[in-house]
């Protein structure tokens, strides 16, 4: 297990310098000039835009800008500046805390919902509730995650007025239909997923003859059947969880919630590439040791995986 923890964390580093040197060119290779864009309609005098060039290493070869952003974050935390002086690290600190309970609410959502309604349909398969979990799952999956928070905001704010439909004054009520609607194409993939693979267990050989043994049904279908059914949901679900961090940009601009998806967004608008590349550093970090977590995960549910 050590030895394998340590072969993970030495892919640490290729990973996070190829998705981070990605973004960092894509996000540079923008056009137009940003320093120019500071100033409006009265240009800056060109001495001041060489200084913040420079100040901003703007006048170094591209490889030479990313070594030294990434030397920057690695040793001294060091995310950036944006144009305006203020330290990327701070606006990170601002918008992670709401994206981080938006994103949480969307994963107990997708979690509680999706694995009962793959439980129901996997154990009562071919009945009324498995029909219409399969229809539901269908329908959801095909929907854009834009059309379902519209629809969201129309029926359960607007109508019924049971949720506000924009921002977070009224405290965590507020993230309910955002969490709902960034969850809710996952909530019907676990909720597939899940059938598919309880389906197969409750017909595999260890399940007939721990039935046969005269076990209960639920502890059958819970201790043997969905034990190992949750393993490739286990996987799902912890990927989903570092996507949804960095898919929150369309959820986050419809519902006016002031969160790392929005920074992006209005990030790109003004073309500050420091800030969107500071964020989308830390989702790649993120991202990468939550698989971590999920693999060693595996162990805890089914024995008969080993790290040797």
């Amino acid at each position: 297990m050590t030895q394998y923890i340590i072969r993970r964390l030495l892919q640490f580093i290729p990973v996070t310098i190829f998705a981070t040197l990605i973004v960092y060119w894509l996000v540079f290779s923008m056009p137009g000039d940003p320093i120019r864009a500071l100033s409006g309609d009265r240009p800056m005098p060109e001495a001041q835009v060489e200084a913040i060039r420079e100040q901003y290493n703007l006048n170094d070869p591209f490889l030479v800008q990313y070594a030294k952003y990434m030397w920057g974050v690695f040793t001294q935390g060091d995310f950036g500046t944006t144009f305006q002086g203020r330290p990327v690290l701070d606006i990170i600190q601002q918008t992670l805390p709401t994206t981080l309970t938006l994103a949480a609410f969307a994963f107990v959502f997708q979690g509680i919902i999706g694995i009962i309604a793959g439980i129901l349909s996997g154990v009562y398969k071919d009945r009324f509730i498995d029909r219409l979990v399969q229809v539901s799952t269908v329908v959801v999956v095909a929907l854009p995650t834009l059309a379902i928070a519209f629809l969201l905001q129309l029926v359960f704010g607007l109508n019924l007025g049971l949720f506000p439909i924009a921002g977070i004054q009224q405290g965590l009520v507020s993230y309910i239909l955002p969490a709902i609607a960034l969850g809710a194409v996952s909530t019907a993939m676990i909720a597939r997923m899940l059938r598919s693979e309880l389906i197969e267990a409750l017909q595999s050989d260890y399940v007939r003859t721990a039935t046969a043994k005269g076990l209960k049904r639920g502890r059958v279908i819970g201790r043997h059947g969905l034990r190992n059914s949750l393993i490739p949901v286990v996987t799902f679900m912890g990927a989903d969880l570092a996507t949804m961090m960095g898919g929150t940009i369309v959820v986050e601009s419809i519902f006016n919630i002031p969160g790392l998806g929005g920074q992006i967004f209005r990030s790109i608008q003004a073309q500050e590439g420091t800030v969107v590349v500071g964020i989308v550093t830390l989702l790649v970090l993120f991202y990468v040791t939550l698989n971590l977590l999920v693999d060693l995960l595996y162990a805890v549910l089914d024995p008969r995986i080993r790290y040797d």
